[in-house]
C-alpha cells in the first residue's frame, strides 16, 4: 500500500510541476514582451517600467510557486505517514484541483486499510486467545522446518518453553523421531497425516496427532499446523476397562465351573454316597455364596464408581461407630485366634459422613486385616483427630506386602497372593471399594507395609470446612 502511496503521489507531483513550470515561464514571457514594448515605444520611461513588470512578474511567479509546493509538502508529509504504517493521519485539501482530487483518494483509502487492520487484528486476537486457551497442544512449523508457534498446552505436553524452541529446527526443538517424521512427511507431500505417538519425557504420554499442511499463496505450501491431542487417560481406561472385563469373567467363571463340576457329581451318582454328596453340597454351597458375594461386590462398586449411589452426608461420631463396628466383628477375630484391639479418643469425633459406606469401609479394612493375618496374631484399629482431618488406621502384624505391589493394592481384583486370597473367601474388591467410598467423602486412602512385619492401612476423612470435598487431597499410595 505505502509503494503504491508513493508511486501515485510521483505521477501527481509531476504533472503539478509541469503546470507549475509553463505558468512561471508565460508569466515571464509576459513581462518580456511587456518590457520590449515599453523599451520600443517609450525609451525614457522604458528601463523603470520594465523593472517594475519583472518585479511583479517574479513576485507573482513566487506566490504561485508557494501556492503549489506549501500543499505539495503536506501531501508529501502525509504520504510519508502512510507508507510508514500511520493510517490515522489524513491530508486536509478542500480544493478542486488534483491534489484535492489525491486528498480524497488517500483519506478513502486510509479509511479502509485502517477498518481491514482493525478486522485483522482482531480476528489475530480471536484467533490467539483460542489458541492459548486450547486444551490441546498446537504447533507451526514453517516451511523450513523451524517452529514458529507453540501453545501453552503443547509447551506442557512436550515439556519445553516456547522461548527454547521458537526459530529452531523441528527435529532439534521436538527430539522425538516420530513426531519429527510425520511432520518431514506433511512438509514434503501436502497431505493431512494422523498418527499415535508414545512421548517418554517429561511423563509417559500417549498423544493423538493430526499434521496439516498450511497453504499460503497460488496454493503454496507455506509449513504445517500439528495438533497434539493426549490421550493416555482414554487409553488406560480403555486398558482398566479390558482388564475389569477380564478379571470379572475369570473370577466369575471359578465357582461356577466348580459348581457345574460337583454338580454334575452328584447326578453321575455321587448323589447316592451320603458321605460324598454333603461334601459337595457344601462345596457348592461354598461357591454360591462366594459367587453372589462377588457380584454383590462388582454391582456395589459400580454404582459407587458411576455415582449412582451418593454419600448421604450426616454429622457421624467415628470414636462411636469404630466401637460397635469392632464388637460385631471381634467373634469373629476371636474364632480364628486373632485379637482385635481399638484405640479410640474418649471424646466424639464428628464427620459429615454416610454412615452405612463409612461403616463398609471400616469393615472391609478389618476383614482384610482377619483374612491375612496367622493365627495368633493382633489387629489394632486406631482413630486419631487431626485438626483438618479425621485418620482411621487398621495395623495387622501379618506377612505383609512386597514394596512393588503397594502401590496397587486398592485396584478391582488385585491379590498379592491369588491363590490364597481365593481361599480365603476375597473377592479382589474389598480395598477398591474402600478407596471409591472415601474419595467420594473427599478424603484418601493409602497403605504401608514391611514384608515380614504386617501392614498399615490408612482412611483420611475431612473435618470442618473440608467436609463435602471432591477428592482434593488425591489417593496418597
Amino acid at each position: 500500500a505505502g509503494g503504491g502511496l508513493q508511486v501515485t503521489a510521483t505521477r501527481r507531483t509531476n504533472v503539478i510541476a509541469i503546470r507549475l513550470t509553463l505558468g512561471f515561464l508565460m508569466i515571464l514571457g509576459a513581462a518580456v514582451l511587456t518590457l520590449g514594448f515599453v523599451i520600443y515605444f517609450s525609451l525614457p520611461y522604458g528601463i523603470a517600467v520594465a523593472a517594475l513588470v519583472f518585479v511583479i512578474s517574479m513576485i507573482l511567479a513566487i506566490l504561485l510557486v508557494q501556492r503549489v509546493t506549501h500543499p505539495l509538502d503536506e501531501f508529501t508529509r502525509v504520504v510519508q505517514q502512510l507508507a510508514g504504517g500511520n493510517w490515522s493521519v489524513r491530508l486536509n485539501h478542500r480544493d478542486q484541483d488534483e491534489l484535492g482530487e489525491v486528498a480524497l483518494y488517500l483519506n478513502s483509502f486510509s479509511d479502509k486499510v485502517r477498518g481491514t487492520l482493525a478486522a485483522l487484528e482482531e480476528s489475530k486476537s480471536r484467533l490467539e486467545t483460542i489458541v492459548a486457551n486450547m486444551e490441546s497442544g498446537v504447533l507451526l512449523v514453517n516451511s523450513d522446518g523451524q517452529v514458529v508457534l507453540v501453545n501453552p498446552a503443547a509447551e506442557e505436553i512436550l515439556g519445553v518453553a516456547d522461548k527454547n524452541i521458537l526459530g529452531k529446527s523441528q527435529v532439534e526443538a521436538l527430539h522425538n523421531y516420530p513426531l519429527s517424521s510425520l511432520i518431514t512427511e506433511v512438509l514434503a507431500e501436502g497431505e493431512v497425516r494422523c498418527a499415535e505417538i508414545s512421548l517418554f519425557y517429561p511423563q509417559e504420554r500417549i498423544l493423538e496427532v493430526t499434521a496439516a499442511p498450511v497453504l499460503g499463496e497460488r496454493s503454496k505450501k507455506s509449513g504445517v499446523v500439528v495438533v497434539l491431542y493426549d490421550i493416555t487417560e482414554t487409553r488406560g481406561l480403555e486398558r482398566m476397562r479390558a482388564e475389569f472385563m477380564a478379571n470379572v469373567s475369570h473370577e466369575l467363571k471359578t465357582p461356577v465351573t466348580s459348581i457345574k463340576g460337583f454338580a454334575e457329581t452328584l447326578l453321575d451318582g455321587a448323589l447316592y454316597n451320603h458321605r460324598s454328596a454333603e461334601e459337595f453340597v457344601n462345596i457348592i454351597n461354598d461357591e454360591a455364596n462366594r459367587l453372589s458375594r462377588l457380584v454383590n461386590d462388582i454391582l456395589e462398586l459400580s454404582r459407587i464408581e458411576f455415582q449412582e449411589v451418593k454419600p448421604q452426608l450426616m454429622p457421624l461420631d467415628l470414636t462411636l461407630r469404630i466401637k460397635e463396628i469392632v464388637d460385631v466383628m471381634e467373634p469373629r477375630f476371636l474364632k480364628k485366634g486373632l485379637s482385635l484391639k481399638a484405640i479410640v479418643p474418649s471424646h466424639p469425633v464428628i464427620v459429615s459422613a454416610d454412615a452405612h459406606m463409612i461403616h463398609q469401609s471400616v469393615e472391609n479394612l478389618l476383614d482384610n486385616s482377619l483374612k491375612y493375618t496367622p493365627e495368633g496374631g493382633q489387629v489394632t484399629i486406631t482413630l486419631l483427630s487431626e485438626p483438618e482431618e479425621a485418620v482411621v488406621i487398621v495395623e495387622d502384624d501379618g506377612n505383609g506386602v512386597p514394596e512393588e505391589d503397594l502401590d496397587r493394592v486398592f485396584e478391582r481384583f488385585y491379590r498379592v497372593d491369588k491363590t490364597r486370597s481365593r481361599k480365603l473367601g476375597g473377592t479382589g474388591l474389598g480395598l477398591a471399594i474402600v478407596k471409591h467410598i472415601v474419595s467420594a467423602h473427599g478424603g484418601r486412602v493409602w497403605a504401608e507395609s514391611e514384608l515380614g512385619r504386617g501392614s498399615s492401612f490408612y482412611i483420611s476423612l475431612p473435618t470442618g470446612e473440608k467436609i463435602g470435598g471432591s477428592g482434593r487431597h488425591g489417593d496418597k499410595e
